[in-house]
Parts: structure tokens; C-alpha cells; sequence
């Protein structure tokens, strides 16, 4: 179950008017794209916590897609700094960095404050200068407010850090849901809908979450309400209820049912329980993806003979093929921005890997991604990363190059993940 207390649990404090640097234009999709460097020397304060924290804080800046935390072994100074001596500035330059993060930290009363600065060594300003406090058990949360602030002041970004990810974790022979913050961080499991429980999907105003359960011996599609912990049952048709997949309004989910006596794709709504047939195929129809815009979805289909991306206009019902390299091509999840679909490939060196296409069928690419085999793509709300389970059984974060993915969780018993909206 989900406390309330676990959403909200930063208090933040601005210190000082912050000059922002002037926001820069990101091509989420540039190959050409440089992520900025980040020196950012040890913190001051208490040593383990100040340590702590430092580690929380380079990972949530890596996970962040665009910035790299530079080596401290490389750093001209080793020591840790509250602050960056203008004289000094010009050091940090010479290894590379493009930003200079300071900070730190102490404890009081159950509480965690911690103090961050960041200089533009573009422009030689310091453009944020904050303090954030949060309780003890969740310091984490004062890195997430500062990694925002970062994003949002220097790069006009969506805030990463008031979005969730959602997943399966087996444990104990159990399947069940799992909520973590995008870094792995606050991870909770919900109790509730049985042993076996499977393809999580977030509403778009993150209230609410479909998945399937086995609960009554059949793969049924549940809505929990994730402030109540309520569950209620959505299609409970003998044979197969799976695949959740919102729509932008929230008030439609569509899914593959097998009432027909095989699987196919429908929409249902919510509010009245009624459902519309999408796919009339003698194959599998499977894994739908509701696009932006509401007036299409991508898909998953054997009527090739193979599993193979699918694209469907609502309006004239056409179906049109999108995926012809490799004999294997599952689970496509479009992007919130349009334009892109990521999916599960089978590729050349007889692996699975994430791929990206676009929804015309042009400019496919596979991602490199963990090397250990990686399934189960979902986008963040802004299309510039995607999270995804690999084969080691932990989930990892990527920019859209996916060169060096950000692992996420430990322990394994991870898959399908779903991203959720920002969420207000």
C-alpha cells in the first residue's frame, strides 16, 4: 500500500534570487547531442551522510539524460567545497566541465538539510543557490527538488523527479507491483491483486494503475486506485484480458481480449464498461500503445508470421506494417511527444535490444543498451528517455542514444516498467 506521505516530502527553500543561465534548445533525437559535464567535488558536513548524499546526487544527474559527472580523481582539487573560489574557476574549465556543483550537508532533528550551489562556467555566474529539508528516511528526496530546479532553471526541462515508474518485482515467489522514483529510489511494493500480477500501466493523471492479475485464475484487467489502494475489476472475460494501455483522456483503456476465441484488440470504456473490437485478424493482436493525439495506436502482430510492429488509424481502421528488419519485434510504446515508437528487437548478434522507429517506418536504430538483453520500453513524459528491464532482472534508464544506461535497481525480480506522468 502507498502512504500518502510518500508523495510529497520535500520543504524548499530558495535562498537567494538565482540568475539562471539562458535556456538552451535540446534535440532529444540529435545523435549529435553532447550531454554537459558536471564537476562536482565531495560535499561538506557530516561525512557519511554528505557521502550519502553526493553518490544519490551523481546518479539522479546521470539518470537526468543530460548531464555526465565528471571522475573526482580527475579533479585538479580533491578536497571537499561548500563553495567555488572565483579564483579557481578556470581549474575546473581545464577538465572539462561545463557546470560546477557544490554542496552540503547536516541532520537535525529527524531532519536533512542540504545546501546546493551550481556555477556556469560559461558565463562564470552562479545561476542556483538552495537549501532543501526533508526527513531523515528520504533524503534522497532533497537530491530529487535540486536535480528539478537544475532542469528546469538551466534547461527549461520537465521535471524528472515528480514522475514514477512502475514495474513487476517477483519476490518470494510473488509477482507484484512495484513504485519507485525514476533513480530506484522510495521503492514500494503494493500488496493487493494476488500472486501474479503483470503488465502495469499508469493513468495519464498518475491516479490510478491497470494491470493484469491472476487473482481469479484468469488474467483479468484490474484499476487500483493508488491513493485508496482500492482495486476494482475491469474485464474479467473468460480467456485473455491483458495489455493495458491508457488513452490521453484516461477515460479509455485499450487492450487485447480473447472473448472471439483469439486475441484481439479493443477499447474500453472505463465509465461504462462498454468495449469496441479494433482488430478483425486470424492472428495474435497484442501489446497496443495509444499514440498522442488519441487517433492512433501501434501494436504487436504474427499476421506476418512473425511477431511485427503495427501501426492503425482509428478513423479508416488501416493497418500498416512498420517493423521489416529482424523476425522478431514486440512490446512498442509510442513516445508522448509523437513521432517515435520503442520497442523490443531481436537483433543481429541474437539478442534482445531496445529499438526506436519512427511511426512512419523510417530511420529504425537498435540501442546498445545494458549488453545483457533489455525488454519492455516505456518513455518519460518528455520522450528524452526511456527505462527498461534487462535480462539481469533490474531496470535501467536511457537517453535515446542509449550508450551508457543508468542502472536503476538491485537485486533483480524487475520487469515491465511503466512510466508515469509528471504528477501535480
Amino acid at each position: 500500500m502507498i502512504r500518502k506521505g510518500m508523495i510529497i516530502l520535500v520543504l524548499v527553500t530558495l535562498m537567494a534570487p538565482c540568475v539562471f543561465a539562458q535556456r538552451v534548445h535540446i534535440d532529444i533525437q540529435a545523435q549529435s547531442f553532447k550531454k554537459f559535464k558536471i564537476a562536482m567535488p565531495a560535499y561538506t558536513g557530516q561525512s557519511d551522510l554528505a557521502a550519502s548524499l553526493w553518490s544519490s546526487c551523481a546518479k539522479a544527474l546521470r539518470v537526468s539524460g543530460v548531464f555526465d559527472v565528471l571522475d573526482p580523481r580527475g579533479y585538479i582539487t580533491t578536497a571537499a567545497l561548500a563553495e567555488i573560489a572565483p579564483g579557481t574557476l578556470k581549474d575546473w574549465s581545464l577538465i572539462g566541465a561545463d557546470y560546477v556543483v557544490t554542496g552540503a550537508a547536516s541532520s537535525s532533528a529527524g531532519n536533512v538539510s542540504m545546501t546546493f550551489q551550481v556555477i556556469d562556467l560559461s558565463t562564470s555566474r552562479k545561476i542556483l543557490n538552495a537549501q532543501y529539508t526533508t526527513q531523515q528516511g528520504s533524503a534522497y528526496r532533497a537530491v530529487h527538488a535540486f536535480v528539478d530546479a537544475l532542469l528546469e532553471s538551466s534547461l527549461g526541462i520537465e521535471p524528472l523527479f515528480k514522475t514514477k515508474i512502475v514495474a513487476i518485482r517477483e519476490e518470494e515467489g510473488r509477482k507484484q507491483l512495484y513504485v519507485c522514483w525514476p533513480d530506484g529510489t522510495g521503492g514500494q511494493t503494493i500488496r493487493g491483486g494476488g500472486n501474479l500480477v503483470l503488465n502495469p500501466a499508469w493513468s495519464p493523471d498518475g491516479k490510478k494503475i491497470a494491470f493484469v492479475s491472476y487473482w481469479r485464475n484468469n488474467p483479468d484487467l484490474y484499476l487500483l486506485d493508488v491513493a485508496s489502494n482500492k482495486v476494482r475489476l475491469i474485464s474479467g472475460l473468460q480467456g485473455i484480458n491483458s495489455a493495458p494501455s491508457f488513452d490521453q483522456t484516461g477515460n479509455h483503456i485499450a487492450c487485447t481480449l480473447s472473448i472471439d476465441g483469439r486475441p484481439e484488440l479493443y477499447l474500453i470504456d472505463l465509465a461504462t464498461s462498454g468495449r469496441v473490437r479494433l482488430t478483425d485478424s486470424w492472428a495474435t493482436d497484442t501489446s497496443p500503445s495509444l499514440c498522442p493525439g488519441g487517433n492512433d495506436l501501434v501494436f504487436c502482430s504474427s499476421r506476418a508470421g512473425s511477431p511485427q510492429i503495427y501501426h492503425m488509424e482509428f478513423s479508416s481502421k488501416k493497418v500498416r506494417r512498420l517493423t521489416f528488419e529482424g523476425g522478431y519485434n514486440t512490446e512498442p510504446a509510442c513516445s508522448p511527444k509523437g513521432g517515435l515508437i520503442a520497442f523490443t528487437h531481436l537483433a543481429s548478434d541474437r539478442q534482445f535490444h531496445i529499438a526506436l522507429i519512427r511511426t512512419d517506418g523510417s530511420s529504425m536504430r537498435v540501442l546498445p543498451g545494458s549488453g545483457r538483453g533489455d525488454e519492455s520500453p516505456t518513455f518519460s513524459p518528455d520522450g528524452r528517455l526511456v527505462a527498461f528491464a534487462s535480462f539481469d532482472g533490474d531496470l535501467y534508464v536511457s537517453d535515446l542514444m542509449g550508450v551508457a544506461p543508468v542502472k536503476i535497481t538491485e537485486g533483480g525480480g524487475f520487469q515491465e516498467p511503466s512510466w508515469s506522468n509528471v504528477m501535480k
